[in-house]
């Protein structure tokens, strides 16, 4: 079974943001230059957007496989995940929202952000019942790292 992972609005801001800087730069830019330096922004920004809506977390048999558009980013044996809980970590992940989840195992953690957390969990539960799941929902107007698309 296939998850895509959630996308933080949040995180969309602050990325196209980064960029807007770049085109208010007077005289920095050549008249020559400037269709190369587009180009060159915006395939970096499809790139990154392509990243972010391309993460999926896959759930087969025996295996939870994170990935990130056709990279394979890491695999867990759904029978060594031990917990599943709630984490805003900002930690570097495979996760495109700040509202995450840990999971846990042994040998390895991962934070992820399934869209649809409630069938991810189910799902990993029907493969291995021994998980604890420690995920509560909190979802109010004012959380703006809950904002997610």
């Amino acid at each position: 079974m296939q998850f895509r992972s959630r996308v933080s609005v949040l995180l969309i801001f602050v990325i196209i943001g980064s960029f807007i800087p770049i085109f208010f730069l007077p005289g920095q830019i050549d008249e020559g230059e400037l269709p190369m330096v587009i180009g060159i922004l915006g395939g970096s920004l499809l790139l990154i957007l392509v990243a972010l809506f391309g993460m999926r977390y896959e759930i087969g048999e025996t295996q939870l496989r994170i990935k990130l558009g056709p990279i394979l980013f890491g695999k867990l044996l759904i029978t060594e995940i031990t917990k599943v809980e709630r984490t805003y970590n900002p930690l570097s992940a495979p996760a495109a929202s700040l509202k995450r989840l840990c999971v846990k195992s042994a040998k390895r953690d991962f934070l992820i952000s399934p869209a649809d957390e409630k069938e991810f969990i189910r799902t990993l539960k029907s493969r291995n019942p021994n998980i604890i799941v420690e995920v509560s929902d909190k979802d109010d107007w004012y959380r703006f790292w809950d904002w997610d698309i």
